[in-house]
């Protein structure tokens, strides 16, 4: 029949094919129609499992976006403008699951061990680049969870109650130099990156002070306001409050003066050598195939960048970034770098445990 069929094709080309019989012509075309009947199942078949791989039926079922700091913080604000747009976009919930303790520990930990199919993620700071250098061990392989996104990086800025007599940094730094240990520095967690300015801060500056932890931002910063701690090493974020008339803003960590702070001088103005920042960002379980990596970067990316979104996270003075995954690894393996510079050097020494 194969052989029939090219010579029909053969004679339609040269010459009128023969007239054939209602039947012969309904045998020619009977496997003709098996055959496409065939290939069309078959091109179905591999569009849908083309768009499977792809994400395109990703999520079908309510993703949860896990923040190791406690409610109220910057992270936490960070999570729910993004959990509400995706949330919108997917038309599925999105759940902010707040999972704060252990210098982010408790969190991470619960992440890398979740199931790598893109139902839970991780939406955390510096602690996840300061625990695996700060601390003896830890109860989860870094090696687990690998970077996604980076939302953005922050300049760290030093704000003290504003009902305390210190007007300035010369006036802090005088009652650090008289009364070792007094100066209570208050952060969102061991090894966080409040901690680390605020090490950073007394070894550059030759005092001794005494660090308190909390499980976020929120808590420390409800205690700064109640006046139990002097200060905190927070984000431009803390403006609000400066503005207020509840805190002051004594120094930033930066090269330069930052836009949202005009005011405020720098350390290196003062005449201490200190630049440093923090960093948000996604991670996800490292076993998570790389399609549905692409597809939830490029979801989220989408989302940083809605006017909303993006409004609510510019309010904190975050600077947003525009890096790809590669570059974000890049970013997070630099950071790691420099911090251990500065711990194996002598340049801070850090108490996490």
């Amino acid at each position: 029949m194969e052989k029939n069929n090219r010579s029909v094709a053969r004679d339609c080309e040269l010459k009128p094919a023969p007239q054939r019989s209602a039947k012969n012509n309904q045998n020619l075309t009977k496997p003709m129609r098996i055959l496409s009947r065939k290939l069309i199942v078959g091109l179905l078949g591999g569009l849908i499992a083309s768009t499977s791989v792809q994400g395109a039926t990703y999520p079908d079922k309510p993703v949860t976006i896990v923040v190791p700091y406690t409610a109220g913080g910057v992270t936490d604000v960070f999570g729910r403008a993004i959990a509400m747009k995706l949330s919108r976009k997917w038309e599925q919930t999105v759940i902010i699951e707040n999972r704060a303790g252990g210098g982010t520990i408790i969190g991470t930990q619960h992440v890398s061990r979740a199931a790598a199919d893109g139902y839970t993620l991780l939406l955390t700071s510096y602690g996840f680049t300061s625990n695996p250098i700060l601390r003896k061990s830890l109860p989860y392989d870094p090696a687990s969870l690998t970077p996604l996104l980076l939302i953005g990086t922050s300049t760290n800025m030093l704000v003290i109650n504003a009902k305390l007599p210190y007007k300035n940094l010369a006036d802090v730094l005088k009652m650090a130099r008289e009364k070792p240990g007094a100066l209570i520095l208050a952060s969102s967690g061991n090894g966080s990156s409040p901690h680390v300015a605020a090490e950073l801060f007394a070894k550059a500056s030759g005092i001794q002070i005494t660090h308190v932890p909390y499980k976020g931002t929120s808590p420390a910063m409800n205690d700064l306001l109640g006046g139990q701690v002097h200060g905190i090493f927070d984000g431009t974020s803390a403006l609000g409050n400066v503005s207020t008339g509840k805190l002051r803003a004594i120094a930033i960590a930066s090269a330069q003066r930052h836009p949202s702070a005009p005011d405020t001088p720098t350390f290196r103005e003062l005449g201490v050598d200190m630049v440093f920042g923090g960093w948000f960002g996604f991670f996800v379980p490292s076993a998570m195939p790389q399609p549905l990596q692409d597809t939830i970067f490029k979801e989220i990316e989408a989302s940083i960048a809605d006017p909303e979104v993006n409004a609510i996270i510019a309010k904190t003075g975050l600077v947003i970034e525009n890096k790809t995954q590669e570059q974000f690894k890049l970013f997070l393996k630099n950071e790691s770098e420099r911090l251990k510079q500065l711990t194996e050097s002598g340049g801070a020494s850090i108490t996490v445990e």
